[in-house]
């Protein structure tokens, strides 16, 4: 190529980069001038609070200002009820009737009122507080006739019904073929040790309770009744000794004849559905197995998130965001009151709101417990049951 040639195409060769560089530094100019917009965080559900299954102090719900802030100031979706919120018959009934109705004008929904009354030792409405005694799972199973858990369901859910109570936490479908499990069959909880037993008296058991209009709820998700120790005091690991095909038996059954309400989780820890975490905590465990393997789409609500296998390895805060990420829809945290004199219920509700406003808990997700947790109040004093 002749020199001169050769010299033109470099000076236009740098008049080009010049251009170039030009072009770029306007870019970068207008870019300082007009920043591109951040995405702004989510804001979080105004209604978290309905995602709160929580147990108080005291027998009254006039006066009792703890339990006025948990109903109006953090609007919680539900209250459980333990021995210590029990005198008698005639106190209950007041206790849930007035606690209803200072939910209402605070928030303008039902309120979800739940206990455990399996029957047996896990009674709530017991004789200490004037009530007749009753039978526990284990006496049903022994038993073994249909008809008299089915009745002893209708009267165990008539009591609630009477009480004001609209959601039991029962049956328990964990099949209790450990016989040293400490916590399901050495309480007398379990039905029996084979799953089609536990399973028929478990289905005759939710229709005496649905024939009063009682809320049940399945429990321990996936299973807790093969556990050598006991949840509620600390790490539990049934890895070697869960028998998937037995413990989902009752799930898979109940659930394809449509007679599940609620199912509650278990806080155990099984390396072979989730090598990481218990199954409350587990979007494995619940997200995978219960939604989408057997098509569970109400709500999940996990067992007391104080318990020891859950509150000394994680933590409530971070338990709460975690659960809500796994797929469970309800926080249960039995006992309000934190060691420092503060709520616990207060404490979860922001760990869930400071968990959607950072984009660590989908807003998607939260929304779609809010609707199941709605759609299971809007059944909550009617006789509406599903089958």
């Amino acid at each position: 190529m002749p020199r001169a040639r050769r010299a033109r195409a470099s000076r236009l060769a740098a008049a080009a980069r010049a251009v170039l560089v030009t072009i770029a530094l306007l870019v970068a100019a207008c870019q300082t001038a007009f920043p591109r917009e951040r995405p702004r965080p989510k804001a979080p559900p105004a209604d978290l609070g309905a995602l709160v299954l929580v147990g108080f102090q005291g027998t009254e719900a006039r006066g009792n200002l703890d339990l006025e802030e948990l109903l109006c100031q953090v609007k919680v979706g539900g209250i459980i009820l333990f021995a210590r919120n029990i005198i008698d018959a005639d106190q209950v009934s007041r206790l849930t009737r007035e606690a209803s109705a200072i939910s209402r004008v605070c928030t303008g929904r039902p309120l979800l009122i739940a206990t455990d009354a399996e029957g047996g030792q896990v009674m709530r409405l017991g004789p200490g507080a004037g009530y007749s005694p009753t039978l526990s799972h284990q006496d049903l199973g022994d038993g073994n006739d249909l008809a008299v858990t089915e009745l002893e369901a209708r009267r165990i859910g008539r009591m609630l019904q009477e009480a004001g109570i609209n959601w039991n936490l029962a049956p328990v479908v964990d099949v209790g073929y450990n016989p040293a499990n400490p916590v399901i069959v050495r309480s007398a909880r379990s039905f029996g040790a084979g799953p089609v037993l536990v399973t028929n008296h478990a289905r005759a058991y939710i229709r005496g309770m649905h024939a009063e209009g009682i809320l049940t709820a399945l429990k321990h998700f996936p299973g807790h009744g093969s556990s050598f120790a006991d949840s509620h005091l600390g790490f539990v690991d049934v890895t070697d000794t869960a028998n998937r095909d037995v413990e989902m038996l009752p799930y898979r059954t109940l659930l394809g004849e449509g007679l599940v309400d609620t199912i509650m989780t278990a806080h155990v820890f099984n390396r072979h559905l989730d090598p990481r975490y218990p199954a409350t905590l587990s979007s494995k465990t619940v997200r995978r197995l219960l939604r989408r393997e057997l098509h569970f789409d109400g709500v999940v609500v996990s067992d007391d998130l104080r318990m020891g296998a859950i509150e000394k390895h994680y933590g409530l805060a971070e338990a709460a965001v975690m659960a809500l990420r796994a797929d469970v829809d309800l926080l249960l945290i039995a006992s309000d009151r934190l060691p420092d004199g503060s709520s616990a219920a207060r404490t979860a509700v922001a760990a869930l709101r400071t968990g959607v406003a950072t984009g660590r808990l989908d807003a998607k997700r939260v929304s779609t417990a809010l609707r199941r947790v709605d759609a299971l109040r809007a059944r909550v004093g009617s006789a509406q049951m599903i089958d």
